[in-house]
């Protein structure tokens, strides 16, 4: 992958953790995230940064994950596009099963 620069998109793919995926929608993903940002298909000039959370601490609605706050991720999985510092574009659980949609929103 190449490195982190201003020009070249990075992104955050918020996750749920465990093998397998504890949400069933994370599973559902699992094929076109791999196939878009798995290893040797990566989105060209890409960063990916897979970030996970476990479900009892995504379900404690008193102890809210930072990701909710910092990010505004409402479920998982969620990709978000960061590029030149800012977001620039989200897909949530839907576009995240969606091969086609992944790659277009990664070209």
């Amino acid at each position: 992958m190449a490195a982190r620069t201003p020009a070249n998109p990075h992104y955050l793919i918020f996750f749920s953790s465990g093998a397998p995926p504890w949400c069933p929608d994370c599973v559902a993903a699992l094929p076109a995230i791999h196939a878009v940002f798995g290893k040797d298909s990566g989105a060209a000039g890409a960063e990916a940064e897979l970030l996970t959370v476990g479900r009892e601490e995504w379900k404690n609605k008193q102890n809210p994950h930072a990701w909710r706050s910092e990010y505004n991720v409402q479920g998982v999985p969620t990709i978000i596009k960061w590029q030149d510092g800012k977001e620039v574009g989200r897909l949530d659980e839907d576009g995240c099963k969606d091969e086609k949609r992944l790659r277009e929103f990664t070209a």
